[in-house]
């Protein structure tokens, strides 16, 4: 069979070198593709044999004609279209069950009117899907399935750990329709916006995992799976971004999903002989790709807030590094860590400091505690406040830190001062904050003990070395122009 490459736009598939597809069975995801690079064999996923309907999480699309139907590598549906789908289960109701096709970034939504208290309303009808629906080769249906009550104690049995369930939706799904059967290998492309990009696994460069030995315990596989089973809907700005996070996809603070993406890069990293990791690796390459898609259609959503935002830029440049893909690695967007870590003066000889927001007017940390109540800070969001924002997120960071490194992706990363903050961090564990009460230092867990911090201890010291050899072997590959 003739190699091909596959561009998924925004009207149709176009097919660059010519192939004939075999018919592949789409009754069960895609076997996750172990191929290296453009070596790996293409392999047609398209389901020759039409459907009248397909289900992802409780959801079913059901389709005026029967249509041809397959999986992604990742096992999110897609459809050849041109498509018309007559209904949605659950059936969307006013302000319940919203379905979008290629959701905007921003302010907007269309799945459920319970997100707009308390701040003025987000909702927005003319947003959602109306039956019959016409989709287009390079739609993406976003469906969603509302809580009947929110609040953590109607938690699902299919609710996430580290999920407070404060926004309506309870899961969400996304059908992509295309104008071909996809490859079996291939990425689903971003649900969000209109730039629907194209890539495969088998343009993964897995050769650029720098396969270190692990250390520490390595974290439960299954776990993280799990949270990465279901689409992230993560296209929401500001602190209220966690209303939009589905309680059976995703955590809701930003705490926990920064916890979650630091531990799966640096997972990543460690060498895997057995292939254990595989699903992990492209279900992250996959939260990556949406991610980047999100930037593309707002780049302001991530700003620092708290800790509200962190660890959505390390996912786009991870999939950029394996995919070779410039934009993703250069990626331009508002992030959190970049925006609360800058270089200054501390109030004890720091450099890398850190603040609660993109702003200047909360900065505390060149100030002496003494300092950190009533002028020039306002009420209650003194320095104080900001100083056990800081508290929460310094654990958060050192794993994604050190990823990003032993990756050598800390030049595409560009905020030298996110990596300094992070050093110091971990360097001023045993005395590095303040006790309000006694105005005594206190120490604190710089990073999770079972994992991150061995990993931390093994490889801080030599992980530019390591990420040195990663960009060698990227650029070697590369050709000669």
């Amino acid at each position: 069979m003739t190699a091909r490459r596959v561009w998924l736009t925004s009207a149709a598939i176009v097919v660059i070198a010519g192939c004939s597809l075999q018919a592949a069975s789409s009754e069960a995801p895609a076997a996750p593709a172990g191929g290296s690079g453009a070596a790996a064999t293409v392999q047609a996923a398209g389901q020759q044999e039409r459907r009248s309907k397909v289900s992802q999480w409780g959801i079913t699309w059901t389709f005026a004609e029967p249509a041809r139907a397959g999986r992604f590598v990742t096992g999110d549906w897609w459809v050849v279209g041109p498509v018309t789908v007559k209904s949605i289960d659950p059936a969307p109701t006013d302000g319940r069950h919203g379905s979008v096709v290629n959701p905007p970034a921003g302010e907007r939504q269309g799945y459920d009117i319970r997100l707009d208290p308390p701040r003025p309303k987000t909702y927005d009808p003319t947003l959602r899907a109306a039956l019959p629906l016409a989709l287009k080769p390079g739609d993406s249906l976003v469906s969603t399935i509302s809580a009947e009550k929110q609040g953590s104690g109607n938690r699902t049995p299919e609710t996430v750990k580290g999920q407070y369930c404060r926004g309506p939706i309870q899961t969400a799904a996304v059908l992509t329709c295309v104008a071909a059967p996809m490859p079996a290998d291939a990425f689903r492309p971003p649900y969000v916006g209109t730039e629907k990009l194209p890539f495969r696994a088998s343009q993964l460069r897995r050769d650029l995992l720098p396969r270190v030995k692990p250390v520490g315990k390595l974290p439960d596989v299954a776990l993280y799976e799990r949270y990465l089973q279901r689409i992230w809907l993560d296209h929401f700005p500001g602190w209220r971004n966690r209303a939009m996070h589905p309680w059976e996809n995703m955590p809701d603070y930003g705490r926990e999903i920064t916890n979650i993406v630091s531990t799966l890069s640096l997972m990543l990293t460690v060498d895997d002989p057995e292939k254990k990791h595989e699903t992990l690796l492209l279900k992250f390459v996959q939260l990556g790709i949406d991610y980047y898609g999100t930037a593309l259609s707002h780049p302001g959503l991530w700003s620092g807030d708290g800790g509200h935002n962190s660890g959505r830029k390390m996912p786009i440049l991870f999939a950029g590094v394996l995919l070779d893909h410039e934009g993703m690695k250069h990626v331009k967007a508002a992030f959190a860590e970049d925006q609360q870590t800058y270089h200054g003066d501390g109030w004890r000889g720091q450099k890398a400091l850190w603040k609660i927001s993109a702003g200047d007017g909360r900065k505390h940390e060149h100030l002496p505690p003494e300092k950190w109540d009533g002028p020039p800070f306002k009420g209650a969001n003194n320095g104080w406040k900001s100083e056990g924002y800081r508290g929460l997120n310094g654990p958060t960071w050192v794993g994604e830190a050190l990823a990003a490194r032993l990756l050598g992706a800390r030049g595409h990363w560009n905020h030298d001062a996110f990596f300094d903050y992070v050093d110091r961090w971990v360097a001023e564990e045993a005395d590095g904050m303040v006790n309000r009460k006694t105005m005594e230092r206190r120490g604190y867990r710089a990073a999770e003990p079972g994992f991150i911090r061995p990993m931390w201890d093994t490889y801080r010291a030599k992980a530019d070395e390591i990420g040195a050899g990663v960009l060698r072997k990227a650029e070697a590959a590369k050709p000669v122009e």
